[in-house]
């Protein structure tokens, strides 16, 4: 009864897992997609479509950097940390976007044909789901000691100096973190200076002048409109440049993290609703107390939400870098729900074997469960790719699909082992069966060979008397004489160890006319 119980308490929290699982396979798709995006902005390299990018952060890390001085060094790794940041924020945007289902993509101008490489004015641009050039879309990101004489050199054009940068003026600016409120502030400061100077310049007559004052305070304005959150500060920017692989771990940590968040809420949804029926039953029946079947309840939901941030935080993991993987077949295998299900069979694989080493289960047992465990559970798999089909609904589609391929082969393969372990035992039934007849036919072919002796034996030490008794009584029959016949007849019946019941005719006469029973 106590293992039965145990095998209840494991089909529950199976069934619970894998609900969880399958709940957080488009979640986990989505994400896993996220952190891949991290994984390709690594090594320079998108392996789904084999393109090789103009700048991956690996590559970057190995640019050389001048051995002339130190101020020389500083001032390379800050730019090589400009190519860093501009990797860093087409994976960050892009992975942004796929976590929200947006099917518009960021990348680097020198990796769009249309735009070839060192763009004089894009650093970035955006692309619809068809790799298509949006028009607008395109920026210019700026990791600069001075940002003050940068936005001069924007928006006053030759009058800021001879490096003019007035070509960017319409472009989207991305800038680090620590410097866009100031940015912002500078040219709001400078828009406000540059007209005062218009109007007093506008009063001494000199209109000309004073236009032109105004033109430069409108392009501050134009510059402040542009001026983007690059979400990178310069320090963020000098480690992906110095640690690409601690950088890109970090990234997909975070990724991963944040879908472990969503996938605890899923799994406190699923492992608290199944952990409320199961305990709502069980106060009907008799079998709990409410009080505890709420303690019950709670627990049950925390351990659910436990294995739903695992199950999440894992599977994005694994999935950003099977997808990104060099090897075909593993990158097939990302498209499956195998990242999602990874937490959940080395739960229900390590709970077998922590049971099986407890003693609590025998071998039979540990392998039926593995058996069992392993067939539902490429079943859910499946099953929860054609419930998302069929119910196009996130978390609910999967989720439906993966516990009915779970209930299904579950039941088919209990079915199939039941008819395995019938045949087995009547297959040993069978042979205990036929063991018995075996000793029997022996048996019984050692009788029949004394009883063949014994007879042949007797037969032949009677023969002779036999057929004198035979004789004697063929010659009483023809000459008519009864108590000749009746001698005869006893003697033969002696001679098969019988005695007859009248010897002659006077004792038959007698017997007729008393009581006495016949003897046969």
């Amino acid at each position: 009864m106590e293992k039965k119980m145990q095998r209840l308490r494991f089909s529950s929290s199976t069934f619970r897992n894998v609900a969880i699982s399958s709940g957080s396979t488009e979640m986990v798709g989505r994400y896993g997609s996220a952190a891949a995006e991290f994984v390709k902005a690594y090594t320079g390299i998108d392996n789904e479509t084999g393109v090789r990018l103009a700048k991956g952060l690996k590559r970057i890390s190995e640019y050389k950097v001048s051995t002339k001085s130190s101020k020389d060094a500083a001032n390379n790794i800050k730019q090589q940390a400009g190519f860093s940041a501009e990797v860093q924020t087409t994976a960050q945007t892009n992975a942004e976007n796929i976590i929200n289902g947006r099917a518009e993509r960021v990348m680097r101008s020198d990796d769009h044909p249309d735009f070839g490489t060192n763009h004089p004015i894009y650093d970035h641009i955006e692309v619809d789901a068809h790799g298509v050039y949006i028009p607008g879309s395109g920026s210019q990101m700026k990791f600069v000691n001075d940002t003050e004489e940068l936005l001069k050199n924007i928006a006053q054009g030759k009058g800021g100096g001879s490096n003019d940068k007035s070509r960017y003026l319409n472009a989207k600016l991305d800038l680090p973190s620590e410097q866009v409120a100031g940015a912002v502030k500078f040219c709001d400061e400078r828009a406000k200076a540059l007209r005062e100077q218009a109007d007093r310049l506008e009063a001494l007559g000199k209109a000309e002048l004073a236009a032109e004052k105004r033109a430069q305070a409108a392009n501050y304005d134009t510059v402040k409109g542009n001026i983007r959150d690059s979400g990178l500060t310069t320090r963020q920017a000098l480690f992906l440049r110095k640690h690409p692989e601690l950088a890109t771990a970090f990234n997909i940590t975070r990724t991963s993290h944040r879908a472990g968040v969503r996938g605890a809420e899923i799994g406190a949804l699923f492992g608290g609703a199944i952990s409320a029926v199961t305990n709502v039953i069980a106060v009907h029946q008799g079998d709990k107390e409410l009080e505890q079947a709420i303690l019950d309840t709670v627990a049950d939901t925390g351990k659910a939400a436990a294995a739903g941030y695992g199950t999440a935080f894992v599977g994005t993991a694994v999935k950003g870098v099977m997808q990104q993987s060099a090897n075909a077949t593993t990158r097939s295998l990302a498209r499956t729900s195998l990242p999602s299900m990874v937490v959940t069979v080395c739960l229900e694989v390590g709970s077998a074997v922590r049971q099986y080493v407890r003693g609590e289960i025998d071998e039979v047992e540990f392998l039926e469960t593995i058996g069992e465990r392993g067939s539902g559970l490429l079943a859910s798999g499946l099953f929860t790719a054609v419930g998302q089909v069929v119910i196009p609904i996130p978390v609910v589609g999967g989720a439906i699909g993966g516990m009915i391929g779970y209930t299904l082969s579950s039941m088919l393969y209990q079915d199939a082992l039941a008819a395995f372990k019938d045949a087995r035992e009547a297959h040993e039934n069978y042979l205990e069966i036929k063991e018995y007849c075996e000793v029997a036919r022996a048996s019984l072919e050692g009788y029949r060979l004394e009883f063949r002796t014994r007879f042949v034996e007797w037969l032949d030490d009677g023969r002779a008397e036999i057929a004198d008794s035979i004789s004697s009584m063929d010659a009483a029959v023809l000459s008519g004489r009864i108590d000749d016949f009746a001698a005869s007849a006893n003697s033969l019946a002696a001679l098969m160890g019988k005695t007859l019941q009248f010897v002659n005719r006077s004792q038959f006469d007698d017997f007729m006319t008393s009581d006495s029973a016949l003897v046969l």
